[in-house]
């Protein structure tokens, strides 16, 4: 059972026999998985014009709901602010977000959904949560908690790589 990477892998390692490709052998199909993800949560989240990236926007405030001060959501996305803030323009002039006086910085703005984001978020995150369940639906339970543990602690060593 073949798929896309083996076909990578296997040109590869003909050029350069002597060059270690484990790490495209996984992340390579770890990359594909979300990238063919990516496409499916798109569709379910089109309806309501959002993307992915504006999801975690939305799921992070619905975490958070006293609001969040945008660059501690900029640390938590790990993205600039200018990569957030027309973001935050888009679902605030769609009535998802809302900016407030920060209580604590006179200057600062506190981010807090709308009662609509309240309310329809659970529902996006719900199903989105049924396209990743469907993606895994081919894996044994076990297979799929061994996945998760594995890859875990690789998140864990990457995120004590230096910056």
């Amino acid at each position: 059972m073949d798929d896309h990477v083996d076909g990578v892998v296997a040109t590869w390692s003909k050029a350069h026999p002597d060059w270690d490709l484990t790490g495209m052998a996984l992340l390579g199909r770890v990359s594909r998985i979300e990238r063919l993800l990516e496409v499916r949560r798109l569709e379910v989240l089109r309806p309501d014009e959002l993307t992915t990236a504006d999801i975690d926007v939305l799921a992070s405030l619905w975490r958070n709901p006293a609001g969040q001060r945008p660059r501690d959501l900029r640390r938590t996305m790990m993205v600039g602010s200018g990569t957030l803030t027309p973001r935050l323009d888009r679902l605030e002039a769609n009535g998802w977000i809302q900016r407030q006086q920060d209580p604590d910085d006179l200057r600062g703005r506190l981010l807090t959904l709308t009662d609509t984001g309240r309310r329809k978020v659970p529902q996006l995150v719900e199903r989105l949560l049924a396209v990743e369940n469907e993606a895994l639906a081919g894996l044994p339970r076990a297979a799929v908690d061994r996945l998760v543990g594995d890859l875990r602690r690789l998140l864990s060593s990457l995120d004590d790589w230096p910056r």
